[in-house]
């Protein structure tokens, strides 16, 4: 069933008999400010009127600058605009009056990930025989996820109650930096092609070509300084949680690329 997170109508008619409602939609960047309180708010009280759970697909926007590991115990510390938002977001569903299951993943890839910064800098051009490029620092690591492995998160923390009122970080293949994961693509898809390093300016000229990019600047940080992501209270709570290699994963992504 289709469903416009817009209007309210339709969100309550997408919801009638659920017990559980996923919200997980997203909008670019572009339209952040303009779109997401509205569509959070009419998941709020459509999955109120019916008495369903919420399981929040977040990011992890909300931390801002953080200094070593993120866990879900690192203070919230929004900055830019886009970091605040997605705080006062978190807090809205921690207000419903049903309970809210929220899990943050980091920058994701895979199979439909058609807004995912490693999968359009590197999986994508490096399945059609060209070289990856990057606009931020090569050997900062990075936490990476494969969208398979979030939805199947998501679901786990949906069908169990004791997510509920708390904050999950997805389980992750393990990070890499991010030069080592482009030469992990290149093995993969038998491209020796070294990744192009753009320098950080290219981001703002390519926003004016390439809407995914507007509005990326402001999380700078998450990809110049080092961004790892700790998934331990998940497994610890609902035990061991099987992730998809990198390897494979990236097989699976570019075989999607290939077929789109």
């Amino acid at each position: 069933m289709r469903c416009d997170l817009m209007d309210r109508a339709s969100t309550f008619k997408a919801v009638e008999g659920a017990s559980v409602v996923h919200l997980s939609a997203n909008v670019p960047y572009t339209s952040w400010v303009d779109m997401l309180p509205t569509m959070v708010d009419n998941a709020i009280a459509a999955a109120e009127a019916v008495g369903a759970k919420i399981v929040f697909a977040d990011n992890l926007y909300s931390y801002g600058p953080v200094s070593g590991p993120i866990t879900e115990a690192t203070p919230e510390r929004p900055v830019g605009p886009k970091e605040k938002l997605r705080s006062e977001l978190g807090k809205r569903l921690r207000k419903a009056s049903v309970p809210v299951a929220t899990g943050r993943s980091s920058d994701y890839y895979g199979p439909g990930g058609t807004s995912s910064l490693p999968g359009e800098l590197a999986i994508k051009p490096m399945t059609q025989g060209k070289g990856a490029m990057w606009f931020w620092p090569l050997d900062v690591p990075h936490t990476f996820a494969y969208l398979a492995d979030t939805a199947r998160a998501q679901i786990l923390l949906g069908d169990d109650e004791r997510a509920d009122g708390k904050v999950w970080h997805t389980p992750a293949a393990e990070t890499l930096s991010v030069r080592d994961f482009i030469a992990l693509t290149g093995q993969v898809l038998g491209n020796a092609r070294k990744p192009l390093r753009l320098p950080s300016v290219a981001v703002t000229l390519s926003a004016m070509f390439d809407k995914r990019l507007r509005g990326s600047t402001e999380m700078d940080h998450q990809r110049t300084k080092p961004w790892v992501v700790d998934h331990s209270a998940f497994e610890s709570a609902f035990g061991p949680f099987p992730v998809t290699p990198h390897e494979k994963a990236i097989a699976e992504t570019a075989q999607w690329y290939r077929s789109a």
